[in-house]
């Protein structure tokens, strides 16, 4: 057999070994899809105190695992304690000017009652000298006289009124109603809850990430001063061609392999999935639209994100947040092709073991 033919001979054997791992990809694609974007992905907490001051302890390491409500940090309590004083001081002062006003209260009720009793006899005295006057036995100026008293009683018993209803009016309403003690008592649960403040806590469960916080930092409200990595709450976000996942039943197993843990394959089911990306979303911005001018005749293929958990919901502890994987999603009845996609799979994690 001449050169030529040997050639020639290899060329069809290579050909026909394209067209065979062509047809393997373009079915594998569509039935057991795999991509190697892939990580694992757990929430993270900016942690701020909500009010300022000192940082006079932080009782937390770098890669401390932490408890929800163990103490992170603590802030310099001496200002929020001398406030909550003053607010206790102001309360107890609203209680003694409330005593004082009802004190008020009650002479008013007596000076009422009194100027009642005034003006009911100044009437009486009036009625009897003008009886007496029409038997000419007193004269119109005493009848007169009188009638200026019954005006001047009336007029102190309207004023010993307004004086009551205006003490009652700065007086307020009784017990949780009274304005100026509802004020009071709003300003030191306000102290006291911006003393509480000035310990900070985990709000969940984690570990403590990146710290950089010491002792003596000023800390302002609101200013994140550590990272908190929340635990038990993983999940492993995998970005797919859109293509690839039409047919993808919504709990499918999958088998995911991570780059830090190579030579082991994970079992996995498929979760959830996005409803969307960044590109597609809508925004009243006030602009007009921008359609996409490529023109490219192969444009890039879209990708959308997935989300898929292990059998026993459980990531290894050696995984941090970002770590990458490679996902590959069964969305076929054929037994043979999962075995493939397996078999592949394993091959994968051996890859990743030699790299």
């Amino acid at each position: 057999m001449t050169a030529d033919k040997h050639f020639n001979r290899w060329m069809r054997r290579a050909g026909v070994v394209f067209l065979l791992v062509l047809a393997y990809v373009l079915m594998a694609d569509m039935a057991i899809p795999m991509t190697p974007h892939a990580m694992v992905q757990r929430p993270v907490l900016t942690i701020a105190p909500r009010v300022a001051g000192e940082v006079v302890e932080v009782d937390v390491t770098n890669n401390q695992a932490v408890k929800a409500g163990d103490l992170l940090f603590r802030i310099d309590p001496s200002d929020y304690q001398l406030a909550v004083q003053k607010a206790e001081l102001a309360l107890r002062e609203a209680q003694q000017t409330n005593d004082n006003l009802k004190a008020q209260l009650a002479q008013a009720d007596a000076a009422i009652t009194e100027a009642k009793a005034e003006d009911l006899e100044k009437r009486r005295e009036l009625k009897r000298l003008r009886a007496l006057h029409q038997r000419k036995l007193v004269s119109q100026q005493q009848v007169d006289q009188a009638a200026t008293d019954v005006d001047a009683a009336a007029a102190q018993l309207l004023a010993a009124q307004e004086k009551r209803r205006a003490i009652a009016i700065d007086l307020g309403g009784e017990g949780d109603q009274n304005l100026r003690l509802q004020q009071a008592q709003n300003q030191l649960d306000q102290a006291r809850l911006d003393l509480s403040r000035t310990e900070v806590r985990a709000p969940e469960d984690g570990v403590v990430s990146n710290l950089q916080l010491v002792s003596g930092i000023q800390a302002q409200a609101k200013q994140s001063l550590l990272s908190l990595v929340v635990t038990g709450r993983e999940r492993i976000a995998a970005d797919f061609r859109e293509k690839t996942l039409k047919d993808v039943a919504a709990d499918a197993p999958a088998w995911v392999v991570f780059d830090a843990l190579p030579g082991k394959v994970f079992p996995a089911v498929l979760s959830s999935r996005d409803l969307g990306v960044a590109k597609g979303q809508l925004s009243p911005n006030g602009q007009l639209a921008q359609p996409d001018d490529s023109d490219r005749w192969v444009r890039d293929a879209q990708r959308i994100r997935i989300y898929v958990k292990l059998d026993d919901n459980k990531l290894p502890q050696s995984l941090v947040t970002g770590s990458r994987a490679t996902v590959m999603l069964t969305g076929t009845d054929s037994g043979l092709l999962r075995w493939v996609g397996k078999l592949q799979m394993n091959i994968v994690s051996l890859l990743h073991y030699v790299y």
